[in-house]
């Protein structure tokens, strides 16, 4: 059997600091789940003004605002890895699509 063969699930991780989440953002995430059945977001809890001045609740709040589902939302320590997501699928049957 093919490598591809085994792959039942494609997900899909938009991984940013999002300081501050925007219409743009919102944007990427709907043409993600136009193209993918699971998409998460994932960020991280990282304050460092002025650069990163969100806290991860304000940046999820943010995110809802703009009408993401609170499910997709995802809090990692390196969004760029998303360890705490990928920790969820099983890699034989899973591929991942980090898109940036």
């Amino acid at each position: 059997m093919r490598i591809y063969e085994a792959i039942q699930k494609t997900v899909a991780i938009y991984p940013g600091r999002f300081h501050p989440f925007h219409k743009g953002h919102a944007s990427v995430y709907a043409f993600l789940k136009s193209k993918f059945d699971t998409v998460f977001i994932a960020t991280s809890n990282k304050i460092d003004p002025p650069k990163s001045p969100f806290s991860f609740e304000e940046k999820r709040a943010m995110m809802i605002h703009a009408g993401l589902p609170a499910s997709a939302i995802v809090q990692t320590k390196n969004p760029y890895q998303a360890q705490e997501i990928l920790a969820n699928f099983n890699p034989e049957t899973t591929a991942v699509v980090f898109a940036r």
